[in-house]
């Protein structure tokens, strides 16, 4: 069995990575919806539909934070952090997903762009 995919060979957990490339280069073009600002050692929860996009951002230097995601249809359906790491490796960035647990196991989101630097940093750390 294995662990991790590569990402140049072609194998069933291929998509259309072209359509999400698309979305990234069109995003100029859209308009800001809503904006949350999340005070430190807190929290949020918000809906994001099939369709939409959503950007996470630091506004204040480096920060660590968590992320959940459920199914807005069915609470029973979240995010699988393990299965995530073993399809698409421990560091995601542009075009990983986020799998959703058993039975369900299908993607949840994609990411369409990282500004993260692809190194990581002296200590080992990247998101």
């Amino acid at each position: 069995m294995r662990l991790f995919r590569d990402p140049s060979k072609a194998d069933a957990l291929d998509f259309e990575r072209g359509f999400y490339a698309r979305l990234a280069d069109e995003e100029t073009a859209r308009s800001l919806a809503v904006q949350h600002v999340v005070a430190p050692r807190s929290g949020l929860a918000w809906p994001v539909r099939q369709g939409q996009i959503c950007r996470i951002t630091t506004i204040e230097g480096p920060q660590a934070g968590d992320l959940n995601v459920w199914s807005l249809t069915n609470p029973r359906e979240h995010f699988w952090a393990a299965r995530t790491r073993q399809l698409e490796g421990s560091h995601v960035t542009t075009f990983s997903r986020l799998w959703s647990k058993r039975p369900y196991h299908r993607p949840m989101l994609t990411f369409i762009r990282d500004t993260l630097p692809t190194d990581p940093s002296p200590s080992g750390g990247r998101c």
